[in-house]
């Protein structure tokens, strides 16, 4: 338990080192006087530098040692955290966060992959359970500590200390590892794929920057020039994977590894999963704060009963995976979330304007029931047939994939928000409640979607 734990501290302080510093943005752009696309590339620009390399973080692990890149991840995220805290202006501060994500792509990978590689049964069941119930619950432990922390500005300002916290839980974490994390690797050939992570990188920032930059710059020519090259970069690499693993060599992402129908499945539930989650919080955290007018910390409170539900029935379904099977949770977790999604999403509708912040908390206690049983079995699926040789690559797709989505979700939901919104009035807040509902009303039909998918996973 020491050894999962202090491997589990990697993902703990990733999410709540990014959900903490969502919430200090505005205290930032006005303590550095930062324009509104600088305080947006505080958080794109750590969500770029993670999900870029992730693949080639998790394939390191897997031919050089998990611990090693756990180790020099985790040095590497305390070391910039501390540069951040630090930072004289957003330029210094862009530039910390961006290299911060590097290195959570470096460790993070490494949580999973070790989980794979170092347990299996009932052991991994319960292992993953606790590694999805750490996923989520970190998020809104991240937006609760970001709200306490800037009402405590140790540091001068209250973002400083922020970013402090993550120093300390860095420094933490590390000597933890140093002590319990366990060495895998995969013996074998050791050669980098180069070529492979040029063409993957492509591929990814071409996508990501647009995603996340397009909006705010108006969707600029590149920008579309740049979306309709990425199924071509994609192409070229799953071609040049195929290739490279016919001749022998050690691919970034193994072709063996896509043709099972787990992992194949599991991705594409992945991908509805997360978009509709990642257009869920981008919403309500427009709708509680811009429309509704809460503050960031009665906003975070609001969610604490769903992150608390999620981390306690994530456990749970740990234990109850391997008696009900995980295709079987992932159907249940489905219906029930799209179910409370719908009733919550009546209970917006009608509340409108006067929407009561305490009658929310107490829906989405419900929603958290399902979104633990579609997240936290949905993992335990997917590596389940995975090989500890494939380990390290299993868990950077799967996690590339998650950031992915949920950009995408951000993307399409910024749209969705200002067609339905449209010039601030005074009866902003209805229509922030309206928007609100009807994207509720799409996540639960990607519940749905989600549960069907789950059928045509392997029976167990």
């Amino acid at each position: 338990m020491p050894g999962l734990l202090a491997t589990l501290s990697a993902l703990l302080l990733s999410v709540v080192s990014f959900s903490a510093t969502g919430i200090a943005v505005p205290d930032i752009g006005s303590s550095l006087d930062a324009t509104a696309g600088e305080q947006s590339l505080v958080v794109s620009a750590y969500s770029l530098g993670f999900a870029v390399p992730l693949v080639l973080g998790g394939r390191l692990g897997d031919l050089y040692g998990r611990r090693r890149l756990f180790l020099l991840g985790m040095a590497g995220f305390t070391l910039l955290s501390l540069f951040a805290t630090l930072a004289p202006n957003m330029t210094v501060l862009i530039a910390a966060r961006a290299l911060t994500g590097v290195s959570a792509a470096a460790m993070v990978p490494q949580v999973l992959a070790t989980i794979t590689a170092s347990t299996e049964g009932t052991e991994r069941a319960r292992a993953v359970g606790l590694f999805g119930a750490t996923a989520g619950g970190a998020t809104a432990i991240g937006q609760v500590l970001g709200g306490l922390l800037l009402s405590a500005p140790l540091f001068g300002d209250g973002w400083r200390t922020v970013f402090a916290a993550s120093v300390f839980m860095g420094v933490l974490s590390f000597l933890a590892a140093l002590r319990w994390v366990p060495d895998t690797n995969s013996p074998g050939h050791r050669s980098l794929d180069l070529t492979g992570m040029l063409l993957l990188g492509a591929a990814l920032i071409s996508l990501l920057v647009p995603v996340s930059q397009g909006a705010s710059l108006g969707w600029p020519a590149w920008c579309w020039i740049l979306l309709v090259a990425v199924p071509v970069l994609f192409a070229a690499f799953w071609g040049w994977q195929h290739h490279v693993h016919r001749g022998g060599r050690a691919s970034l992402v193994p072709p063996p590894l896509l043709g099972l129908r787990s992992y194949r499945v599991g991705l594409l539930m992945a991908l509805i999963l997360q978009a509709a989650y990642g257009a869920f919080t981008f919403v309500f955290a427009l709708t509680a704060q811009t429309g509704m007018g809460w503050s960031p910390m009665l906003t975070a409170l609001v969610l604490l009963p769903f992150a608390l539900c999620f981390f306690a029935v994530s456990v749970w379904s740990g234990k109850l995976a391997p008696r009900f099977g995980f295709r079987r949770l992932l159907i249940v977790g489905g219906v029930i979330q799209a179910a409370l999604l719908a009733v919550t999403a009546a209970v917006v509708s009608v509340q409108g304007a006067g929407l009561s912040s305490w009658v929310v908390a107490g829906l989405l206690i419900g929603v958290g029931v399902g979104q633990a049983f579609m997240f936290g079995p949905l993992v335990g699926a997917m590596v389940a047939d995975v090989p500890p040789s494939f380990a390290g690559a299993a868990s950077g797709v799967l996690q590339t994939t998650q950031q992915a989505a949920m950009g995408l979700g951000v993307a399409i939901a910024g749209g969705f928000l200002i067609t339905v919104t449209g010039e601030p009035t005074g009866s902003t807040a209805g229509a922030y409640a309206t928007a609100l509902a009807v994207c509720m009303i799409i996540q639960a039909a990607f519940a749905i979607v989600f549960a069907l998918a789950a059928i045509a996973l392997p029976k167990r």
